[in-house]
């Protein structure tokens, strides 16, 4: 998988001699000027330490609390407002922070895009939010679109996976494919609601559809080297709705139809282990091996009850446990 950033470290990295002794020769042969080799030797001697992870982790809560805030905001004034009033502040709001996005990170390329403006997209993340909350807020006052109203959750997939790819956000994708997503069930459930007819084949259905989907982008772009980065959001998502729609079957009554998914669940997870294993793929990986895990469990429930099960679950849980972290660490020393 693709290395986003620096790691977070608890402490400096140990110093390393033959990278500070040469960066010291370049400096006497006058080949590193004396503003070039200092911030070179301290991080050969692991006096930087990047926090960068944090940084992004305390930008993304703040994101959350800014849209929590503004859901409570909508909770409590609107009456007092006005419904007109208060979708103007937050679409100008949105406005504001897509203008700020688009003077502050880099043009459009189809490459990785790398922004010395590390809050820019996050900013961006916030527009998008807030404009998803503003189409939401407009619906529910004035019912623009009635009973096609999932149809808002498009518009805001769309409308993020255009701002994904011209600002080059990986956040932002996430937000597009799962408004996508959503708009599928959630119209699906909708519909078969209606129509009094058992909403779970139909919602299953359209995780398979979205995840095999998903997946097939992701392997488009890392193929076309067109946003190849965005690969591991999309097959990441991908196989979560997959396995989550396979996992559905699975875990549904009636042994006659549940047994007839293990199988499929079981050719999948056993290909996404082999491939993401020989990728070094953990994410991946972690997912495959967690899905079959669970197949396996529903097998063993129909064949086993009582405390016979409980011991088998927590021995089982134990194992996996182990064959992950072991693997991980295998991954790391391959790679």
């Amino acid at each position: 998988m693709p290395a986003h950033g620096h790691a977070s470290r608890a402490g400096p990295e140990p110093m390393n001699p033959d990278v500070v002794d040469a960066i010291g020769n370049l400096r006497e042969k006058r080949v590193l000027s004396d503003e070039q080799a200092t911030p070179l030797l301290r991080a050969a001697r692991g006096e930087l330490v990047s926090v960068e992870l944090e940084l992004r982790a305390l930008l993304y809560a703040g994101v959350l609390l800014v849209t929590t805030g503004v859901g409570l905001f909508l909770e409590e004034n609107h009456e007092r407002i006005g419904p007109a009033v208060i979708a103007s502040l937050i679409g100008a709001a949105a406005a504001a922070c897509l203008v700020y996005a688009w003077r502050r990170l880099p043009p459009f390329t189809w490459q990785a895009a790398t922004s010395p403006h590390l809050a820019a997209d996050y900013v961006l993340l916030l527009g998008v939010l807030l404009f998803a909350a503003d189409l939401a807020y407009l619906e529910t006052q004035f019912r623009i679109l009635g009973p096609d109203w999932p149809y808002h959750l498009l518009l805001v997939s769309l409308m993020a996976l255009a701002a994904a790819y011209r600002f080059d956000s990986r956040a932002v994708l996430s937000l597009a494919l799962t408004s996508f997503a959503a708009w599928r069930g959630v119209a699906v459930s909708v519909s078969f609601a209606t129509s009094h007819a058992a909403q779970a084949p139909a919602v299953r259905a359209n995780a398979l559809v979205c995840g095999a989907l998903f997946t097939a982008a992701g392997i488009l772009s890392a193929r076309s080297r067109r946003k190849a980065h965005f690969e591991p959001v999309f097959v990441t998502l991908g196989l979560v709705l997959v396995f989550a729609g396979l996992l559905s079957g699975v875990f549904q009554d009636g042994r006659s139809s549940w047994v007839a998914w293990e199988i499929p669940l079981w050719i999948v997870a056993a290909a996404v282990i082999a491939i993401a294993y020989r990728l070094r793929r953990v994410v991946e990986f972690t997912l495959a091996v967690l899905a079959a895990y669970l197949g396996l469990l529903r097998l063993l429930a129909d064949a086993m009850e009582g405390t016979a099960m409980v011991f088998v679950v927590a021995a089982t849980s134990l194992a996996v446990v182990v064959l992950l972290v072991a693997v991980q660490r295998r991954m790391k020393e391959t790679a």
